[in-house]
């Protein structure tokens, strides 16, 4: 016979494709025979190839419409396995233009035989040298190649030595095996998954995937529905999304580019155009991923703005969030026996290990200042103390592999308040720079500063204290009643003993109540009574720093006397 080898493929491809796609157990055979018109005739005229399967079947009724363009079976079926698109239809017309015939019959529930009859050419065939340059897989290779077992199969994923890692989401095998051999051979890792099900399920478990193939038509829910399910937490800069589709309408293009989609390719495509697009997206989501790391996409996101190229100077947002200020204790002491690259070492060994604790937490680093960390908490005060508890906790772990080492343990103090604030962009055209302005960061700031006078590891504002949602959840101790500089009315001080080493607070916890009743009777000016309190928090817990600021403050107050109007509230006027 005389055909074009390319479309035979094609052909041979959506005929065992679909027979693949409709049986889910049991097999799928391919065989060929000649026809001779008459019984006596001893020259055949076709040649005759049938594709059959043991699937769901096709009703009667049906069998005259199934060769239209995205005919199906049964409505129910469309749910279940997905349209056979355009597959039969092309299928139809290529064996017309090869002057063939195609026909099917079926019975539901025991399966389907599609009939290929091709003319038999009378020219003698002769050696002709392979056509250079062809990228589509011939039918051999797919039969030898893929395992034809209809059966459920484990993802793949995490192959070790790849350079980006993809997801491969198709419900037809054989293009999920042509897909994973174009894309190993390139050295992508890849997972494979043959329903939009498997595919979230994988980015669920697997956070570094770089880009998604994604097939439009599939069972029970369609590309269409994974991809703006998977744009409800990856945008499309940080997770591009590459559909394959034999749709190839400007609307069907259009819905694509609605639901999400980076690209789209329409079946059959050649493998080159394929993996040039593919590194064309992950180049440009990695360049993306590049600039999120010194402006994050949550805080492009905070301004209201696609992406961030459209983030512009001067752009801001005004609102109330817990504001966050960490810092190292006596870091300037510590990095003078450091040379430059140990203090940069020392400093993001540390940073990399309390950094995610905030990040998990819905927290935004709003900028580092050496050793020092400011973030901000839109979701409230309760991610932030969360976090800064958990920070202290990863440091107590972190300190032990430092003293291995023999590096410095590190202490830090926090400081948290609630309150208004501008976040936005600040600098010029030529450098700019993401942060946060308002009296409110200042005075977070100030309560960072204020743990190390007090001697304590996380210092939260009164403000802090009335927004968290459930504050007896935490284990918590009024500190104090203090004017600090630029606050012209004092604030109440609460120390939160959750994140302390566990006999540190167990010991400030024994001695709650006696702490309690020395800061009552101090606010009342009771010294004498004050005293004796504090005197009997420091005879159990001698290093507790604020009892004994306390007593100070008393011995002072004994000299100098008290003073009118006193209500225990004390003046900073170094802070």
């Amino acid at each position: 016979m005389s055909a074009d080898e390319n479309r035979l493929q094609q052909i041979f491809y959506n005929l065992i494709g679909n027979a693949i796609k409709f049986t889910e157990s049991g097999k799928v055979e391919i065989s060929a025979s000649l026809n001779f018109p008459k019984q006596d005739q001893q020259e055949a005229t076709e040649i005759i190839i049938v594709v059959s399967d043991t699937g769901i079947g096709i009703p009667s009724h049906k069998l005259d419409r199934i060769f239209e363009s995205f005919e199906q079976g049964e409505s129910s079926t469309a749910r279940k396995y997905g349209g056979t698109g355009l597959g039969l239809a092309v299928t139809k017309q290529l064996v017309e233009l090869h002057g063939g015939r195609i026909w099917v019959e079926s019975e539901v529930g025991l399966g389907s035989r599609f009939y290929l009859a091709l003319p038999i050419s009378k020219k003698s065939v002769c050696d002709t040298p392979s056509l250079p340059g062809s990228n589509v897989n011939s039918v051999r290779y797919f039969i030898d190649n893929v395992d034809t077992t209809i059966e459920s199969q484990p993802l793949e994923s995490n192959i070790p030595d790849g350079d980006f890692h993809i997801l491969v989401v198709d419900d037809e095998i054989i293009n999920i095996q042509v897909l994973n051999n174009y894309l190993k051979a390139n050295n992508y890792q890849v997972t494979q998954a043959f329903n939009g099900k498997e595919a979230l399920a994988a980015l669920e478990n697997n956070h570094n995937v770089d880009l998604i193939l994604l097939d439009v038509m599939m069972p029970n829910m369609s590309g269409y529905e994974v991809c703006a399910k998977i744009r409800e937490k990856y945008s499309a800069q940080s997770l591009p999304v590459l559909m394959l589709t034999a749709k190839n309408q400007i609307a069907d293009l259009v819905m694509g580019f609605q639901f999400g989609a980076n690209d789209y390719l329409t079946k059959p495509f050649a493998r080159d155009e394929l993996l040039t697009r593919i590194k064309t997206h992950i180049q440009l989501s990695k360049i993306t991923k590049s600039y999120e790391r010194f402006v994050p996409y949550e805080y492009v996101k905070l301004l209201s703005k696609e992406s961030i190229i459209d983030v512009k100077l001067g752009d801001q947002v005004s609102t109330k969030m817990a504001i966050f200020f960490s810092d190292i204790r006596s870091f300037t002491t510590i990095s003078e026996n450091m040379t430059s690259q140990e203090t940069f070492a020392f400093v993001n060994g540390y940073l990399q290990q309390v950094c995610p604790e905030i990040r998990d937490r819905n927290g935004l680093i709003i900028k580092f200042m050496g050793d020092g960390i400011m973030a901000v908490f839109p979701d409230g005060v309760d991610n932030a103390v969360q976090a800064a508890i958990a920070q202290l906790k990863k440091l107590q772990e972190y300190n032990q592999i430092l003293r291995s080492t023999g590096w410095v343990p590190v202490k830090i103090g926090i400081g948290i308040h609630w309150g208004h604030m501008m976040v936005g962009i600040v600098g010029e055209e030529g450098r700019m720079s993401a942060d946060a302005l308002s009296n409110n960061v200042n005075l977070t700031s100030r309560l960072e500063g204020l743990t190390k006078f007090y001697g304590v590891s996380l210092l939260i504002s009164e403000s802090a204290f009335k927004c968290l949602k459930n504050p007896h959840k935490y284990q918590i101790r009024f500190l104090d009643r203090a004017s600090v500089k630029g606050r012209d009315e004092p604030i109440n001080l609460y120390e939160v003993l959750d994140g302390e080493v566990n006999y540190i607070r167990e010991l400030k916890l024994k001695t709650q109540v006696d702490f309690t009743l020395g800061l009552e009777y101090y606010r009342l000016g009771e010294l004498v009574s004050a005293k004796d309190y504090f005197e009997k928090v420091l005879a159990v817990n001698s290093s507790d720093k604020t009892a004994q600021l306390y007593l100070e403050r008393i011995d002072e107050l004994m000299v100098s006397g008290v003073p009118k109007n006193w209500n225990g509230v004390w003046a900073f006027t170094r802070k």
